[in-house]
């Protein structure tokens, strides 16, 4: 085992662990300042892990990565603009919906990965992601009494790629991450929408922001290590 080697690649943690507790930290006790700062080098600190160890895997390999990592930073910076907006205001959907449009690229860019890799939805899969996605559009549907087309074709993209990444078939070890990643991440945007139309007191939203930015910390850097290289075998599939 070449332990070098290893850590050359996963140097990136060394730095993305510590801010991501000190972001749902921060977010938790109320410090906005310090939670925006540490959430906007997130991806950014796994971008900088995908260009350093870019001689591991193909350029077209990299790019897509680079650029589901920008989608995240976009995403971040207009969700926490939100956070910060007047509760159930129209200014806080309007940039709810910029993050979301900014997170489709993230998601699209996942996406591509898991497909150029092989990997095709099983059927349970595909059944507790839709299962999922469902509860969460009938949720949004009896307090907005229309969907929302932005958040609707976001929901559709995150969905596809939870399914996508409980179905990979690679080695065991990127299996697991990709898996947990994909659904960690649902449990994350599950938790804003409930967040949103549940939680109606300051205690409340703090451990709503506890649980999304944890599961969403958490489920980035899973995906992007478990993604950045191609897998070795090719038994994903439907099933």
């Amino acid at each position: 085992m070449n332990i070098g080697g290893t850590l050359r690649r996963r140097a990136d943690l060394l730095a993305y662990v510590p801010l991501a507790v000190t972001t749902t930290a921060a977010a938790v006790t109320g410090r906005p300042r310090a939670h925006l700062v540490s959430k906007m080098l997130l991806a950014p600190t796994l971008a900088g892990g995908v260009v350093a160890t870019r001689a591991d895997r193909s350029t077209t390999r990299t790019a897509t990565l680079a650029m589901a990592l920008v989608g995240s930073a976009v995403g971040d910076w207009f969700m926490n603009r939100s956070d910060v907006a007047p509760h159930h205001s129209d200014a806080r959907r309007q940039l709810m919906r910029a993050g979301a449009s900014a997170f489709a690229v993230q998601q699209a860019g996942l996406l591509r990965l898991l497909l150029t890799d092989g990997v095709r939805p099983r059927a349970k899969s595909a059944a507790a992601a839709g299962s999922v996605m469902a509860g969460l559009a009938t949720l949004e549907l009896s307090a907005t009494g229309e969907p929302d087309p932005v958040l609707t074709g976001y929901g559709l993209l995150l969905g596809s790629m939870s399914a996508l990444s409980l179905s990979d078939g690679g080695s065991p070890r990127r299996r697991r991450s990709v898996a947990l990643g994909g659904g960690l991440f649902l449990v994350s945007d599950a938790a804003i929408i409930v967040g949103e139309h549940l939680a109606k007191t300051p205690r409340h939203r703090a451990m709503v922001s506890g649980i999304v930015l944890s599961t969403y910390t958490a489920a980035l850097a899973l995906l992007v290590h478990g993604l950045r290289d191609a897998p070795r075998n090719r038994k994903s599939g439907a099933a």
